[in-house]
């Protein structure tokens, strides 16, 4: 049964108009290699399309809006009837090109801004994460009207902020998405920002644990298999489940038509194919990697002896970068059962909050429209 909800992350560009730190893609201003206007159309797009009934596609880089048929691709996917997701460092958001999107979308579009500090002299937060450049931002986009949220990359640097930084980000009823730093791409020199589990005992899993806001791609989710059945499968929320969702309702392709199970793992040997060899479709539905990721059965370690695997799954990308395999343990996870038996301390809590989450995504929109 295909999936009825269906996220894919597309780089679409290795170009950036920013030296970030640590950059995933660490890739020269440009690529002769880089997939073309026809390519996306047909081999990411039209495939996505046969593939679920209600995919959408994170349209990234480098940054995509410096591509010069930016709105040509947005178009095209609109027309498909799937929303676009631009992420984006903000710098080139302004009221005309905003409405340009609109357009081009028929209002089916959101932007996603990284906000990883609130602070003004972190020297490893890039210049688009600054409050001031996000509060600039923000209110361009409120006042036409065009949804957003927020992605916050966790990491060493900024884990005693997390806290304040979720707050922020909630605090207009705003989702965020957690997302970990990972030594892809310039991130391989800053392996020392990687958090460790005692990062997120003491300083993450608290700060995600109180905003429900940040529920997507929240792990370690210590939600009871029960509760997660009965609240949130029956609420029909097309997200079929929360924690990881490497594999399962998301992929990510890069540049160059790469496709990995995660954003996180483009650029590894964790390599599903190419779309320019293979058909998108044929990779979602046949492919090893994707189709072991899609069995919670098959984690290895304390991840596949967990009672929260099926809500959970722990950081796959995590897991190879730490361990080497993509089905290995999340060893950022505090949690240490010894069978499917043991609860967490914070599983009633978190049921609760699901609820709220649930709630919100089926009363709100853009995300009762496509989730």
């Amino acid at each position: 049964m295909l999936p009825k909800f269906f996220m894919c992350y597309l780089e679409t560009t290795r170009r950036c108009n920013l030296k970030c730190p640590f950059c995933m893609t660490n890739s020269p201003q440009t690529s002769d290699n880089e997939l073309t206007l026809d390519e996306i159309k047909h081999n990411v797009i039209d495939e996505l399309k046969k593939y679920s009934s209600k995919a959408a596609i994170a349209f990234s880089g480098g940054e995509f809006l410096l591509r010069e048929d930016a709105l040509d691709i947005l178009s095209y996917n609109s027309s498909k009837n799937m929303w676009s997701y631009i992420n984006t460092n903000g710098i080139l958001i302004e009221k005309d090109l905003v409405n340009e999107v609109r357009k081009a979308t028929d209002k089916k579009s959101l932007f996603v801004l990284s906000l990883d500090s609130l602070m003004q002299d972190k020297d490893t937060i890039a210049h688009e994460n600054r409050l001031d450049h996000i509060e600039e931002k923000t209110a361009i986009l409120k006042e036409m009207g065009v949804p957003y949220f927020f992605v916050v990359t966790v990491t060493k640097k900024n884990k005693e902020e997390l806290k304040d930084i979720l707050a922020y980000a909630t605090k207009t009823n705003i989702p965020v998405l957690r997302s970990p730093m990972v030594p892809r791409g310039r991130g391989d020199n800053y392996k020392d920002l990687l958090f460790d589990k005692n990062d997120m005992r003491d300083y993450i899993h608290p700060a995600l644990r109180e905003n429900y806001l940040s529920y997507v791609s929240f792990v370690p989710f210590f939600t009871a298999p029960k509760f997660f059945q009965k609240n949130w499968l029956k609420s029909k929320i097309a997200i079929k489940q929360l924690g990881c969702q490497a594999g399962r309702g998301y992929i990510g392709i890069s540049a160059e038509g790469n496709v990995a199970p995660c954003v996180h793992l483009l650029d590894t040997e964790v390599n599903c194919g190419n779309i320019r060899e293979t058909p998108l479709l044929k990779i979602l539905k046949e492919n090893k990697i994707l189709k072991e990721l899609r069995t919670r059965e098959n984690l290895q370690g304390k991840c596949g002896r967990c009672k929260y695997k099926d809500a959970c799954g722990g950081c796959r990308a995590l897991s190879y970068y730490h361990n080497g395999h993509y089905l290995a343990e999340d060893p950022t996870c505090f949690f240490e059962p010894e069978s499917p038996k043991d609860s967490s301390e914070f599983e009633a809590m978190q049921n609760e909050n699901v609820g709220k989450f649930a709630d919100y995504i089926i009363k709100n929109s853009p995300w009762k429209d496509f989730f």
